[in-house]
């Protein structure tokens, strides 16, 4: 009796005392919520379909850690099928985080979005140490003015509507993550992680955003439909992945990234006034793709500008390649000349000079 009670007592204390509010096991709000100050998440929680969840600025949600199959991750987490509300401020945000005194990430599992298809929002809210720091499967919700750092993945949706505006994806191992999506990301900055954005299946708007800094790719898509304008994308491993999808480029910076700026594998891709400069192996990887390139930046990159290693002949338009000396330019393209089981670069005449590719982005986010 006595050792059963210094467990009791041992666990008891492992639990914040200063929650206001506490869940405990699995639990269900039948009615419309308001949460507040300290709020502990000691279980599953779960917001019926109908009913609201209203957080206020300032409240601190907090989740202990519980592991049932030993994978070393946090089961504790929210399910929202009805409709929740993050209102937080500039001022005092909303926390969800991890009730552990040293925290990990992947200690809780998520704020989940299960068949909700009402219009969820988190506005100023701060989300580190999940598994998955917001997750939608058949759901709906926007995302703004929030911070996502030291999640396992910041965020993963399939079969959701899902808009990200102003928001900060920090040091997570995955930054977003999509299948069977339409996803909007607006001045976001995505940094540190090893893949910014992954997704299959899916419709990606990608405006005046920051990624920067990640150990794998910036953009990765297959069979997907990507528009992205004005936006930075810098000191990744890889820049932009496009396989089996379209694609639409415009006024964006794609600088100093390892391997290859773009890459576009049986695509159909729009690739205009676009600074592509710098990176590691070339500035165009294309392989059995179509569609244009004209207006862009490509000068200065590691080894080629442009690479055909598609069977097809390329005919590209007016690019500025560092120099208008077909000799030069010869050079910077890497096509059945060197490689004779690959198709043809055509270019039109050479831009006289450097374009102005670039300045929309270089406006919304500054170097």
């Amino acid at each position: 009796m006595t050792r059963l009670l210094c467990l009791v007592l041992l666990l008891a204390s492992c639990l914040p005392a200063a929650a206001e509010t506490r869940y405990s096991g699995e639990q269900t709000l039948w009615q419309d919520t308001v949460w507040s100050g300290d709020v502990l998440i000691d279980g599953i929680l779960t917001v019926a379909p109908g009913v609201r969840l209203e957080i206020r600025p300032g409240t601190a949600v907090r989740f202990t850690f519980f592991d049932s199959n030993g994978d070393g991750l946090g089961e504790h987490e929210i399910f929202i099928q009805g409709r929740l509300l993050a209102l937080g401020t500039a001022e005092q945000p909303i926390l969800f985080t991890s009730a552990e005194a040293v925290p990990r990430p992947g200690a809780w599992g998520a704020i989940n979005m299960m068949a909700s298809e009402d219009d969820n929002l988190l506005r100023h809210c701060v989300v580190e140490y999940a598994y998955r720091g917001f997750h939608a499967h058949f759901g709906k919700g926007r995302i703004e003015d929030s911070l996502f750092r030291r999640n396992l993945r910041a965020f993963q949706f399939q079969d959701s509507t899902v808009k990200v505006s102003r928001c900060q994806v920090l040091d997570n191992f995955n930054g977003l993550q999509f299948r069977d999506a339409t996803v909007v990301l607006e001045q976001c900055r995505i940094t540190g992680g090893q893949w910014a954005i992954r997704g299959i299946y899916s419709d990606l708007t990608l405006t005046g955003c920051l990624i920067e800094n990640n150990r794998i790719n910036a953009v990765s898509l297959r069979e997907s439909t990507l528009v992205a304008e004005a936006n930075r994308i810098a000191g990744n491993r890889r820049g932009i992945f496009l396989q089996r999808g379209k694609g639409t480029l415009r006024g964006n910076r794609i600088v100093g990234n390892a391997e290859h700026g773009t890459f576009f594998e049986d695509s159909e891709v729009i690739l205009r006034d676009n600074r592509i400069t710098a990176n590691g192996r070339a500035g165009i990887r294309w392989l059995d793709s179509q569609g244009v390139i004209a207006g862009n930046d490509l000068s200065g990159n590691g080894e080629y500008a442009l690479m055909n290693d598609g069977s097809g002949d390329l005919q590209v338009g007016s690019n500025w390649w560092g120099s208008v000396d077909e000799k030069r330019i010869d050079q910077l393209i890497r096509d059945r000349r060197d490689r004779p089981e690959t198709g043809l670069v055509r270019y039109a005449a050479p831009l006289s000079g450097k374009p102005s590719a670039g300045t929309t982005a270089k406006r919304l986010l500054p170097e």
